[in-house]
């Protein structure tokens, strides 16, 4: 390294290639140092790392850090959810004594993805009780000597926003280089200073709630590309103050920072700093003027001398970009299998950075530094880090991959001096991966029974993964899968168009014959329909994945915009009530628009999807799903063509009668089975027991996570499958699925009780709900049941349950969901007049049609079937506009 006065050079392209590890010992990884040209520090006693150290009025109880690491799995509006909360408890269980939270955004269109944390007032008891677990964690594990020091890490992500799922960027200025690569045009808007000087104010308030919150500091973050390190690259923002001088690009974070302290008094203040951008100057910080690659250090250094002025008191030092690497020719594509390669070998970056973070301690002594990027040494990488706190040369040093991996690293460190190789982060990428196929991040190898399931389902999403597993389809002639199917796809013609690359075209043969196939796609039973009609289940590895290859097409076009209704230009004058706003009437709503008519929909929610939307559980229908493909569709019909009636509810106030007299020319009635089928003869307590419906759709839409104690579910169904799967998942202490007949006769899906069985479900077979049994001021204390013996079958074929009534017994639960089944409203005939109505009281249908009694009226889905498929309701629903068509036209 050359030290030219007030600027400080060095290689930093050294011609070595890429090597995974193969290390068994140190003295190996120092020969292959030699040979590079390349030195590390290292200490044989990593003793240093388990001492108390401070910066500023921040007491570390060691200087183990976890480095932040984002998960992606917060809730829609930022608060940390079930796998947030399980991470952070790990973290603290393992013994760091420095905890530095992810990337939290401190307003919404700063978010890098729909699942970033985001600190504000609604969030803010949310983090407090996410602070307390840390800390109590902690101190159940060592006492309550120790305390973890906790940072909350406050960011705007800029260039790479992301809050509703696509890129949404926020630029500081024109960049020839990133972008092209985010096809940005050249007259993209570039952040206002006015907007950057209202930004300064969620800052401060984002502080303010996090010191409320329980966090002992802020970080002020400037790295990786996001907003305020762009503003340090700023060199070619035109006039304002938040570019070109050294001043004004360093403004924003020099006045947020300055802000936060006389602001939010009681927070200490600390920045996650990238010094080095390895970027050409003019669009990197800490480059060397002449536009080589080269580092200067000489701005870095400034600002880290003022930021201390300031009142900063620790900067996590960082280098370089996740999004740009200058060895290739773009950044990571996610429709390729795998990432680039860097050509260097990876010693050679760690020197380099290591190199870089030891010239900043010699050049700026004064500001306490973390040191970070060391995992991929493995057992090693403790040995780098007590080297540089050994010499001073750092306060500690921060792991963050190798956390998610093996969240005990710290114990280990501490109290054998030494990392198991066996627990360790094998860096695979494969946590970052599952961020960038959009989902929550976490160890797929160490940590595999949580996260496996997700990678490989994000993995569903990648377009050279999903276009290989359609290759396998054998395009038959006869395709048996298609007869599985209740809407008729054309499978075939679907898969083989993705695996020749045509996503568009797949789209087009699914929305042919199914007008919601994304919603579809999230719930059908394929495993039972047409995935098990699939002759490759038998002559190959398995069937074609006709769910996921749906499901990725259909996520695909509507985040490339094909799923716009294209209604006819002519628009007829007749017009149609659709009541329901369920799978069978968008179908019908679709099929109408189409055929040109003018269409009402009235739905008493306050969104569609109806209630599959409303209850299905978030793993398998994330809450909004259903609406944004209903609204993708629908986005081009304007208010004389479709006119939405929600929060709209069917009643005595509201007919049919008074729908014909507004001047309706037909109705389609589309509701589901809105209300649950409660426990025969059963004295139903004050509390304690709930129907299956109110409780998904209760767990779905508040955000809940947590059940206390014991729940017995009553059914076998799929309903009752969601309801024991969403309550084991939630933490009850024990979940009974309690169910009369045994497993044979389960009417549920095979998939969904597999679901039960895999979450810890207790199924609780041959064993009669009777009663329930409460306490003195009425609450639910147990369950009344007895066992059963199958006599003969009933009218339905399956066996008749046989109460031994001399088996009667008291199963002792908190919470009893009733499961049993689901009925139409209560008021149906009363909002229905003249229609007939079936024994079960379903909408009775003429034959060959879907015409009711009633002149006029049509109807689909679970209000004739009794409840079946989304696939058959949205069939059914579009079939009837057809005959609605029809019997306008001959009318």
């Amino acid at each position: 390294m050359a030290d030219n006065g007030s600027e400080t050079q060095m290689d930093v392209r050294r011609p070595s290639q890429h090597q995974h590890f193969t290390f068994c010992t140190w003295r190996q990884i120092e020969d292959k140092l030699a040979e590079l040209g390349l030195a590390l520090p290292y200490a044989g006693d990593v003793s240093a790392l388990a001492q108390p150290q401070q910066a500023g009025p921040l007491s570390l109880p060691n200087a183990i850090a976890i480095h932040p690491v984002e998960g992606c799995d917060g809730s829609a509006d930022g608060r940390p959810e079930a796998l947030t909360l399980r991470r952070y408890e790990r973290f603290a269980r393992g013994g760091a004594g420095l905890i530095w939270l992810e990337a939290t955004a401190v307003v919404h269109e700063g978010r890098a993805n729909p699942r970033q944390l985001w600190l504000h007032e609604r969030t803010a008891g949310d983090f407090a009780r996410m602070c307390e677990l840390i800390v109590e964690s902690a101190a159940d594990e060592f006492g309550a000597a120790h305390r973890p020091i906790m940072v909350a890490q406050l960011t705007h992500s800029g260039r790479y926003s992301r809050p509703e799922g696509v890129a949404a960027p926020i630029i500081a200025y024109r960049h020839p280089i990133l972008d092209p690569r985010h096809n940005l045009p050249e007259d993209y808007p570039v952040i206002s200073d006015e907007e950057l000087d209202r930004l300064q104010d969620a800052y401060v308030e984002a502080a303010r709630i996090a010191r409320r919150a329980g966090f002992d500091a802020v970080d002020v973050k400037a790295c990786h590309g996001y907003l305020l390190y762009e503003l340090l690259n700023a060199f070619t923002r035109e006039d304002g103050r938040y570019g070109g001088s050294y001043e004004n690009r360093t403004r924003m974070l020099r006045e947020v920072v300055a802000r936060i302290r006389d602001e939010v008094p009681g927070i200490a203040i600390v920045s996650r700093l990238s010094v080095y951008d390895a970027m050409p100057h003019p669009y990197g910080f800490g480059m060397a003027p002449d536009g080589s690659m080269e580092p200067d250090l000489t701005e870095p250094v400034r600002l880290i001398a003022e930021l201390r002025e300031l009142g900063v008191c620790l900067i996590n030092v960082a280098y370089g970009s996740p999004y740009y690497n200058p060895h290739v020719e773009r950044p990571y594509d996610t429709h390729e299998i795998g990432g680039y390669v860097p050509d260097e070998h990876p010693l050679a970056d760690i020197a380099t950075m290591v190199e870089i973070h030891r010239d900043l301690a010699a050049q700026a002594p004064q500001m306490p530094l973390l040191a970070t990027g060391f995992t991929w040494l493995r057992e090693f990488s403790p040995n780098v880090a007590a080297a540089l706190v050994e010499a001073g040369e750092a306060v500690g040093a921060g792991w963050g991959r190798m956390a998610l991996a093996h969240p005990d690293f710290a114990r280990e460190i501490i109290e054998q001096g030494a990392l198991t190789p066996t627990n360790l982060c094998i860096c695979c990428s494969s946590c970052t991966q599952i961020m960038r196929d959009g989902g929550r991040a976490g160890c797929v190898v160490r940590d595999h029974e949580v996260y496996e399931p997700i990678y490989r389902e994000g993995q569903m999403r990648n377009r050279a993964v999903m276009r290989a597993l359609a290759e396998v389809c054998r395009d038959c002639h006869a395709p048996t899968c298609q007869t599985g199917c209740p809407a008729a796809v054309d499978i075939p013609g679907f898969v083989t168009a993705i695996a020749a690359g045509d996503e568009r075209a797949a789209y087009e043969v699914l929305r042919a014959s199914n007008p919601l196939p994304e919603m579809c796609a999230y719930v059908c039973p394929s495993s039972t329909l047409c995935e098990a009609q699939c002759v490759q289940a038998h002559i190959g590895s398995g069937s074609v994945p006709i769910r996921a290859l749906q499901r990725y097409v259909c996520e695909l076009a509507r985040a490339e915009g094909w799923t716009r209704l294209d209604a006819p230009a002519e628009l007829r004058e007749r017009r149609v009530a659709v009541i329901g706003a369920g799978p069978a009437g968008i179908g019908a709503a679709i099929g109408l628009l189409g055929e040109g008519l003018r269409v009402t929909i009235i739905d008493a929610g306050a969104r569609p999807g109806g209630i599959a939307a409303e209850t299905i559980p978030g793993d398998r229908l994330e809450a909004g799903a259903a609406p944004a493909e209903v609204m993708a569709i629908l986005d081009g019909c304007d208010a004389e063509r479709l006119e939405w009636r929600m929060g709209t509810r069917m009643g005595a106030d509201l007919t049919v009668d008074d729908l014909f007299a507004e001047g309706f020319d037909a109705v389609f009635v589309g509701v589901g089975l809105t209300e649950g089928v409660r426990l025969p003869g059963a004295h139903r307590p004050e509390s304690g027991v709930e129907d299956a419906l109110s409780f998904l759709r209760r767990m779905k839409s508040n955000g809940e996570t947590r059940i206390e104690g014991a729940v017995a579910v009553l059914g076998a169904g799929n309903t009752a499958m969601d309801a024991a799967t969403t309550a084991a998942r939630a933490g009850a202490r024990d979940v009974y699925l309690v169910y009369r007949r045994s497993f044979a006769e389960m009417p549920a899906w095979p998939a969904e009780r597999d679901e039960a069985l895999a979450a810890g479900v207790h199924f609780l077979l041959l064993t009669q709900p009777l009663d329930y049994v409460t306490d003195h001021a009425g609450r639910l204390t147990g369950v009344r049941v007895a066992s059963t013996m199958l006599g003969d079958p009933d009218e339905s074929g399956r066996r008749s349950p046989v109460v031994d009534e001399a088996t009667e017994r008291v199963l002792p639960v908190d919470l009893a969901i009733e499961a049993i089944g689901q009925r139409p409203p209560a008021d149906l005939a009363q909002w229905l007049p003249d229609v007939e109505l079936t024994r079960t009281g379903l909408i009775a249908l003429r034959e060959e049609s879907l015409q009711t009694s009633r002149e006029g009226v049509f109807a689909g889905g679970d209000i004739v079937n009794g409840g079946e498929t989304v696939v058959r309701a949205v069939a059914e629903g579009l079939r009837a506009a057809e005959e609605i068509a029809r019997y306008l036209e001959e009318g």
